[in-house]
């Protein structure tokens, strides 16, 4: 690249940061933007990112929201109801793959029979009012379960969970547990107390190994907006200490959650190793 050259390609490029700079201010003016970029990208790829930003708030913007049945053209669907058990694994292959071609996307975490979800989305997931925008390569994701809890299952998900960080001996900093934590002797604890009395257990060992479990029961109850639950079960697994010896650590356990805000949360365990 000769010199004339070379200061062509630099007028451009400060042109360029020049215009960067305009479009940050500009969406920071127009859409409360703050941030962008961290300013090492080279400007030309700085300036396709803003642009894409400019565009997708612009539409975000003048985005009017639209039930779902809208989004997908008003199809007409059978009632649940007036349909055979072969007639709604029909209906529900068709439905589905009309929100595939849509972009939309329904998640079921649990267990449902095919006549529940085909109800769920002719009867309640058509009337919801998604935004009508959709961006190129752009999903829209639906889980039931946000429409319907599923208590039974998030107490499961939870004290398996609990039981997978044990057994691993990391509970991640203490996710899925409840700010204050009774252990024996009905003492209170807060989370960073009860993490460290979890690793100072989990440091007496070298290893939890053959671990097995079964769930034989869980039940739940709400008073209002506060939920209380439990998972119980029997559990059974080998502790390693340092010096290489095996411990059988086995027998009955019992996991106590409180939910509020649609959120379970562990308060208290009775657990073979832990004391």
């Amino acid at each position: 690249m000769n010199p004339d050259e070379q200061n062509h390609h630099h007028d451009e490029q400060e042109a360029l940061r020049m215009e960067n700079e305009f479009l940050k201010l500009k969406l920071q003016a127009e859409h409360g933007a703050q941030s962008f970029t961290s300013g090492n990208l080279p400007p030309e790829v700085e300036h396709s990112f803003l642009k894409n930003i400019m565009e997708f708030e612009s539409a975000w913007a003048s985005n009017k929201r639209t039930k779902i049945a809208g989004i997908l053209g008003n199809p007409q669907f059978p009632n649940a109801d007036s349909l055979s058990d072969g007639a709604i694994d029909t209906e529900l292959e068709k439905v589905t793959s009309l929100l595939a071609e849509h972009h939309i996307a329904l998640d079921f975490l649990g267990e449902y029979p095919n006549r529940l979800k085909y109800a769920f989305i002719i009867d309640e997931l058509f009337e919801h009012e998604g935004n009508g925008m959709m961006m190129p390569g752009m999903t829209t994701h639906f889980i039931y379960e946000e429409f319907h809890p599923n208590h039974e299952l998030d107490i499961r998900n939870r004290t398996e969970d609990f039981l997978r960080g044990w057994f691993k001996r990391d509970m991640k900093g203490g996710q899925g547990l409840s700010h204050g934590f009774i252990v024996a002797g009905n003492i209170e604890l807060n989370k960073e107390q009860v993490v460290q009395r979890f690793k100072n257990i989990f440091n007496s060992y070298r290893a939890f190994t053959n671990a097995e479990y079964v769930i034989s029961n869980i039940r739940f109850e709400f008073k209002g907006e506060t939920g209380m639950g439990h998972a119980e079960g029997l559990v059974k697994y080998t502790a390693i200490l340092e010096n290489g010896e095996e411990v059988i650590k086995k027998g009955p356990f019992k996991i106590y959650l409180s939910n509020e805000y649609d959120w379970w949360t562990i308060f208290s365990v009775v657990f073979p190793g832990f004391e």
